[in-house]
């Protein structure tokens, strides 16, 4: 119960956070998306940060969902699709992101090195632990 809690509480907190910038809030947005020569690779929409939000939001209940008592079987699988996209996130891009990336001079870089890239392997364990309690 404590992993699903605790899965669920960083993707929702992560969820408002990207609320929070589809609403045009600043606070740490610099340092939110992949930068070359002090320039950001793309600038999200605020649409598409929504949406990001949102699927962040339902990995929250995915994670509750797989800690549910009602033992729904086949939930299971999702979870371990979220673990692997997870795991192949913190491997990285090989350029921008991840743990193998190349560009490590820019806010985002040391970041991603340091909390992000970290945090989403932890966030792939806990899905695929708490998916394979399921089974």
């Amino acid at each position: 119960m404590l992993l699903a809690t605790f899965t669920a509480a960083v993707m929702a907190s992560l969820s408002t956070l990207h609320f929070y910038w589809a609403l045009g809030g600043q606070w740490g947005i610099r340092s939110a998306v992949p930068q070359l020569l002090e320039r950001p690779e793309f600038r999200p929409s605020a649409l598409l940060t929504s949406l990001v939000g949102c699927v962040l939001m339902g990995l929250a209940l995915l994670a509750l969902l797989l800690n549910s008592p009602e033992g729904i079987r086949w939930i299971r699988y999702p979870g371990y699709l979220v673990s692997a996209g997870m795991l192949l996130r913190a491997i990285g891009d090989f350029r921008y992101v991840g743990f193998f990336k190349k560009v490590y001079n820019s806010p985002f870089a040391l970041r991603d090195t340091r909390y992000f890239s970290p945090l989403i392997l932890i966030l792939s364990c806990c899905f695929f632990i708490l998916s394979w309690r399921v089974a």
